[in-house]
């Protein structure tokens, strides 16, 4: 008998993280021991608040939410609202309302270079209730390249000049150490999107490839300071039972 897929609400950025996080989360899964009868894509599904939509872009949530959430003021847990913290309240707060409602909530942000303020703003906003769903926390330092950076492995002799002269220009890996691709400017020298098109070729099944073969030792251990180790963390923790075997 065939079963409806779970729906885990995504909060993301935009279109390009809406396409990343769902792989990196299979592959947490499907190495930690999840199984599933066919593809992850039979057992879940991500969405936004709007039901033909596959994410929540963190812009709209708050048009989303008026009219609909009742407005939030004052602290958390005695403590102002830090970065996010209100936004990230009303975006669950719009999935508590949606129907059918979410087996959990992931909400992922890019630290933009606020990495600590963004992650304990959303940390705020999960304590900050008894939700009915898991609630995960992700923040990608600086941007969600980063995260893909850490992934890649060059796979022909063209890929390995590629690292080798982006090495040379930077003075350090990019891939293992991506969080100091700090510039927004994407043209500028440490700018993340750029030094992953380079790798890349501008390439998007190439980058497809970098999240599906990635196993999870090699997230922990690129991903320690860009968020992206965290994110493993929280999704063992909050979504893994979710999809535990027998």
């Amino acid at each position: 008998m065939s079963t409806e897929p779970r729906l885990i609400g995504l909060v993301v950025e935009g279109p390009g993280d809406a396409h990343t996080i769902p792989k990196v989360v299979d592959r947490i899964l499907v190495d930690g021991g999840a199984t599933f009868a066919d593809a992850p894509e039979s057992a879940r599904t991500f969405g936004g608040f709007v039901a033909a939509s596959t994410f929540l872009a963190w812009r709209s949530v708050d048009h989303e939410a008026k009219g609909r959430v009742p407005r939030r003021h004052g602290p958390f847990g005695g403590t102002p609202a830090i970065e996010d913290a209100r936004t990230a309240w009303y975006a669950l707060q719009c999935f508590v309302g949606r129907d059918p409602q979410p087996a959990s909530v992931l909400l992922v942000r890019d630290s933009d270079g606020k990495q600590e303020d963004r992650l304990k703003g959303l940390k705020q906003a999960r304590e900050d209730a008894e939700w009915p769903f898991p609630v995960l926390i992700g923040v990608a330092h600086t941007r969600m390249e980063c995260w893909v950076l850490s992934v890649f492995v060059p796979q022909d002799k063209k890929e390995i000049a590629a690292l080798a002269a982006l090495r040379k220009e930077l003075g350090f890996d990019p891939t293992g150490r991506p969080e100091e691709l700090t510039a927004s400017n994407e043209t500028a020298k440490r700018s993340p999107k750029r030094v992953l098109s380079k790798l890349t070729q501008g390439g998007e099944e190439r980058e497809a490839e970098c999240r599906n073969a990635s196993s999870i030792a090699l997230l922990r251990a690129r991903g320690a300071k860009n968020g992206l180790a965290d994110f493993v963390g929280e999704v063992e923790k909050h979504l893994s039972a979710l999809f535990a075997g027998p």
